[in-house]
């Protein structure tokens, strides 16, 4: 019988990857330098690693990195054509379509005709 564990798993070796990567240059870190210098050297390192790792994994998501994160997170609502995500738009509003008109629109209620019955399109 087949363990779920049993399955490959890229995330599971991913993050062994990294964690070996990280271990080790704290080792070396500490093998070659002194105590005081090779602490602050090795929470230096691991924080960049993560820094890297994390931006790898946005890219990889469509995010455009860190930088874009930070770009989508904090543009202004007027401006809707810069900023990455999906479509390379930051906010996009949503838009309704009545079901008695078919009049397009961002109410909640339709502006033509005032039915509540709308769907989103």
């Amino acid at each position: 019988m087949s363990k779920a564990n049993d399955d490959y798993s890229p995330v599971g070796r991913n993050f062994l990857f990294w964690l070996f990567i990280s271990i080790t240059i704290v080792i070396i870190l500490h093998i070659v330098l002194p105590f005081p210098i090779s602490f602050i050297l090795s929470i230096i390192a691991i924080f960049c690693l993560g820094i890297y790792r994390d931006d790898r994994a946005l890219r990889k998501a469509g995010m455009g990195g860190i930088k874009g994160w930070y770009k989508s997170m904090f543009s202004s609502g007027m401006d809707h054509h810069t900023g990455t995500g999906i479509n390379s738009l930051a906010y996009q509003p949503l838009k309704f379509s009545c079901i008695n008109c078919g009049t397009e629109h961002d109410k909640i209620a339709c502006p033509d005709c005032g039915s509540k019955g709308v769907r989103p399109t």
